[in-house]
């Protein structure tokens, strides 16, 4: 993370609601000073006019029947959306983006989503968890944004949606992949818009 200066923290506090538009991108700055500060790290925001680089990942690895597609939703949002099927075995959709490794001491990773009142996770794979990953579920609120923070200590170990007794639970956080996934065993479309994403 980036060191600070008296400056930035004086900046910071002395910037004022009425701010002229040609300091905006002063302000989109001290913002990210402000979460630094705080220690938030921001994974992703979907910045517009970037590429989605998220790969999906459905049940048909495995001979499902479940679909699902990542597009853009709004400004600086993106919606993971699709039809979940338990047909032949199935029953999961997913999505993950590649993450480069770079950091320590993670507490918690902090989302900000609109769903449809189901249940998803959100996973993240490690140096050490080889093709497992590790999960965490979150309830959505219908047509309502909902922040979630979940700690690193509640993450458990699964693989396609099924949950591993052999691995240990995530003792500490080297995240080289993170994603979402829908698993809840009800048939049906399902929909859920991402914010952002971050770590703390």
């Amino acid at each position: 993370m980036k060191n600070f200066s008296f400056l930035n923290l004086t900046l910071f506090f002395l910037i004022g609601c009425n701010m002229p538009t040609d300091e905006l991108n002063m302000s989109e700055e001290l913002n990210e000073d402000y979460n630094e500060l705080n220690d938030i790290v921001v994974m992703e925001d979907f910045i517009p006019n970037e590429n989605l680089n998220w790969q999906v990942v459905n049940d048909g690895v495995m001979g499902g029947r479940s679909y699902g597609n990542l597009t853009r939703s709004g400004d600086s949002e993106a919606l993971f959306s699709g039809n979940l099927s338990l047909e032949n075995n199935g029953g999961f959709s997913s999505i993950r983006a590649y993450y480069p490794p770079n950091l320590v001491n993670v507490e918690s990773i902090m989302i900000r989503v609109k769903g449809d009142g189901r249940k998803y996770s959100f996973r993240v794979r490690t140096n050490d968890s080889g093709w497992a990953s590790y999960s965490h579920e979150f309830t959505t609120s219908k047509d309502e944004w909902v922040e979630h923070e979940l700690s690193l200590t509640s993450f458990y170990p699964t693989y396609r949606g099924y949950s591993l007794r052999n691995m240990p639970n995530l003792s500490e956080l080297v995240i080289k992949e993170i994603g979402f996934m829908i698993s809840d065993k009800i048939t049906g479309k399902f929909e859920i818009e991402i914010d952002w994403v971050k770590a703390k």
